[in-house]
């Protein structure tokens, strides 16, 4: 007995089967599955303050001016406003950031805010210096922290506007996490 076969056939016997399997294996997805001993981790992110923002002592002249602390917590002045050396050291607001290592964190600050004065008056003070930046990206593992110092400017309006006193007030900022 003998048997006949057609190898073109067979050839696309082969191809259909070859196609098939990669066919099957293209429509398979991988699903990982987690495991009591590796659950995911979950992203949470604390901020905690541990130094306030202080500008110093500092007298203003008839004429507008500002004061600036850096996140570096270098001091400056411009215009009709004069530092001085005396009272609470200048210092850039810092604050403790928890959060797992590679987590986005974007700072939002308020537009501007009035600080009021104890003899009256009113000064603006702008937050716009970041030692990280506004956006930044965490790198320490908890318990560690990450810190962030926090600078701004003060405007003034001169000396009628602003006369001698203590000037409080609070902002806030907002960590967005991405």
């Amino acid at each position: 007995m003998k048997i006949a076969y057609n190898r073109i056939g067979t050839k696309k016997t082969i191809n259909y089967v070859i196609f098939g399997l990669i066919f099957i294996l293209f429509s398979l997805s991988a699903k990982a599955q987690e495991t009591p001993e590796n659950p995911p981790i979950p992203i949470q992110v604390q901020v905690n303050t541990s130094q306030s923002l202080n500008f110093g002592a500092f007298t203003v002249g008839s004429g507008t001016g500002s004061v600036t602390i850096n996140s570096n917590g270098s001091r400056s002045n411009t215009g009709d406003t004069y530092l001085l050396n005396m009272g609470a050291t200048p210092s850039a607001a810092l604050f403790d950031v928890t959060a797992n290592p590679g987590t986005i964190i974007q700072i939002q600050p308020e537009s501007s805010i009035n600080l009021v004065g104890s003899k009256g008056g009113s000064i603006t003070l702008n937050i716009d210096s970041y030692s990280t930046g506004q956006t930044f990206i965490t790198t320490a593992i908890p318990p560690s922290i990450n810190s962030v110092y926090v600078g701004g400017t003060l405007s003034s309006g001169g000396s009628s506007a602003n006369p001698p006193g203590q000037y409080n007030g609070s902002f806030t900022l907002t960590f967005i996490q991405q």
